[in-house]
């Protein structure tokens, strides 16, 4: 029984051996061939200026502003404008009683009349005067003194028409006239009010709203980046205006003031700017924020969100490059709508791949066919 068993052994070792030795002649298995490339949405990321903006807080201000006053001493009878309505240079706005004018000025041309008669009569006198002394029939010295009469006559009449000039510039105040072409205010008086009487009364004010001027002050540290902006390119500057209820104003105005010296107080320089108002949409006193615009900023590269992956050890993206997704690590600070602004690590023309935080460096990838032509603002 024990032979048996070894002879049962000893062939079991025979036939493996036998297999070993056969499977030694067969040929290895082929290679397995590696997975296809991973299909990727992708990107072409852009070069872009990075805008200089800066907001402030400014406040309007009327292109010209003329305050209506009496010029005379008198009885407002009439208001002859509408409230906040539109005037011309020349428009009556107040009609002052005109009677006592009117009554000086008839004055002052009677006097007038009686000083030219005065005058006729010593020149009438003074010319037979020279002919008598002529003559020997009167002194020199009559002749004389009638020549001086002349003369007073004379200067009686110059002053007799300087108040007939003043009068009638008294009776004209009584009309009172805007001086310049815009909108009316409120009036300050009401018919039958005493006016003028020890100095001129404010009646109302007119103010010219188109254009229409915005004042805003800048940090001084700014103000000489901006400086230099303007020396190189007079023009690069440009000024919109945010409305209190957020809307954008649709005409962009022009830098037109920048004060000559730094408020010490507050370090900010006050600068103007002017904007057309042809809808009179903007209104004096009204405060807006001022967004100051200046080309020349750096070049910076735009990516969408979905491209760019943040670790403890900064942000990166994965750009497909000959077949790979590269790993390149990035600075973007600023999220610019739907897009990341990229300040170093690209320089524009990568197509970086979309939500790729998961890919491996060196990792074999291709774009999608409807990615392959996209760009950032398709993608985003």
């Amino acid at each position: 029984m024990p032979s048996f068993k070894l002879t049962l052994k000893a062939l079991a070792l025979s036939m493996a051996a036998s297999g070993m030795l056969a499977g030694c002649d067969k040929p290895a298995p082929p290679a397995t061939t590696s997975s296809a490339p991973l299909a990727v949405d992708i990107a072409v990321a852009t070069a872009a200026l990075e805008p200089r903006t800066t907001v402030l807080t400014g406040r309007l201000e009327a292109f010209r502003t003329a305050e209506v006053r009496a010029r005379v001493a008198g009885i407002v009878e009439q208001r002859t404008y509408t409230e906040g309505a539109a005037v011309k240079a020349g428009d009556l706005l107040f009609r002052i009683d005109p009677a006592p004018f009117a009554a000086d000025l008839a004055a002052a041309e009677a006097e007038l009349a009686q000083a030219q008669v005065a005058a006729e009569s010593a020149g009438d006198i003074a010319r037979r005067s020279q002919q008598l002394v002529v003559d020997n029939s009167i002194s020199v010295q009559q002749s004389r003194q009638d020549l001086f009469a002349e003369k007073r006559a004379k200067a009686a009449v110059l002053s007799a028409e300087a108040k007939v000039r003043s009068a009638r510039l008294q009776l004209d105040y009584a009309s009172v006239k805007s001086p310049i072409a815009g909108r009316a205010r409120r009036a300050l008086v009401s018919e039958g009010a005493m006016v003028g009487q020890d100095e001129g009364t404010p009646l109302t004010t007119v103010e010219q709203l188109d254009p229409i001027y915005v004042n805003f002050s800048q940090p001084a540290s700014e103000f000489l980046a901006l400086g230099e902006a303007l020396k190189d390119s007079p023009g690069a500057a440009r000024v919109s205006l945010r409305l209190s209820d957020g809307s954008l104003y649709k005409r962009v105005g022009k830098l037109l003031f920048t004060d000559t010296a730094v408020d010490p107080k507050t370090d900010t320089v006050a600068l103007r700017a002017l904007f057309d108002n042809p809808d009179q949409l903007l209104l004096p006193g009204l405060y807006v924020q001022v967004e100051f615009e200046r080309a020349g900023g750096r070049q910076d590269v735009l990516i969408p969100q979905q491209a760019l992956t943040r670790t403890r050890d900064g942000a990166y993206v994965m750009v497909l490059k000959d077949g790979h997704a590269r790993q390149v690590n990035v600075q973007a600070q600023t999220l610019q709508g739907k897009q990341w602004r990229v300040s170093a690590g690209l320089s524009g023309g990568e197509q970086v791949i979309l939500d790729g935080g998961a890919l491996g460096d060196g990792q074999a990838v291709a774009a999608k066919p409807s990615a392959a032509t996209g760009t950032v603002a398709d993608r985003s």
